[in-house]
């Protein structure tokens, strides 16, 4: 009667045990290209971003800080501004990314040039291939999946999506020995991007 009592608190213990563990197991993080899209479903419209970039042009590099815009919806697009010193003198870079087309301003030119954009970092577009969940990663703005992808030129792109609403908050690419990552720190405050006026363009 007493072994059989132990045994039945044992089983009990042992079950009480599973149910503890299982209550405690984390959830399963959604796929890699759940992740990827669900800035698109998120409630974010529009969010600031700062930037730091290394660029590489040619023979000549530098480092590079700025910030930014992102449109999510109702159209993808983005707008931002870098600054950097080159011997000695400052330098300012702008560039928007609207309806398939980026828009540059650089110092040696004073109107806009014009160009596809589906080679640029566009930070607007967490889209991607061959995604791969990274892990959990704790940034100043939450809590965040990391997951590293490919963008429509099969560029890398690192990704970094609040767990509890969708937001993006961190895009990192890499192009020809030219880095870029942006920050979002802002979001929903109702900031648009259009793109220059056509007189501005150079044709």
């Amino acid at each position: 009667m007493i072994a059989g009592r132990w045994l039945v608190l044992s089983t009990a213990a042992l079950l009480l045990a599973a149910c503890g563990n299982a209550a405690g197991t984390p959830s399963k993080p959604p796929t890699a290209q759940e992740i990827l899209n669900k800035p698109d479903k998120a409630n974010v419209r529009d969010a600031h971003f700062t930037l730091v970039a290394h660029i590489v042009s040619g023979s000549t590099a530098f480092d590079a800080t700025g910030d930014g815009i992102i449109v999510i919806k109702p159209q993808q697009a983005s707008r931002f501004t870098m600054q950097t010193t080159v011997a000695g003198q400052s330098l300012k870079f702008q560039e928007i990314i609207i309806g398939g087309k980026e828009y540059d301003l650089s110092p040696d030119n004073p109107r806009w040039t014009v160009k596809s954009s589906t080679t640029s970092s566009n930070p607007s577009s967490f889209r991607g291939t061959d995604a791969r969940y990274l892990g959990e990663e704790t940034l100043p703005q939450g809590r965040a999946w990391h997951v590293k992808a490919k963008d429509d030129s099969g560029n890398p792109f690192d990704a970094w999506v609040r767990e509890n609403d969708g937001y993006p908050l961190k895009y990192a690419s890499a192009s020809g020995g030219s880095t870029f990552s942006a920050s979002f720190d802002r979001f929903n405050t109702g900031e648009t991007v259009s793109a220059p006026p056509a007189s501005d363009i150079q044709q």
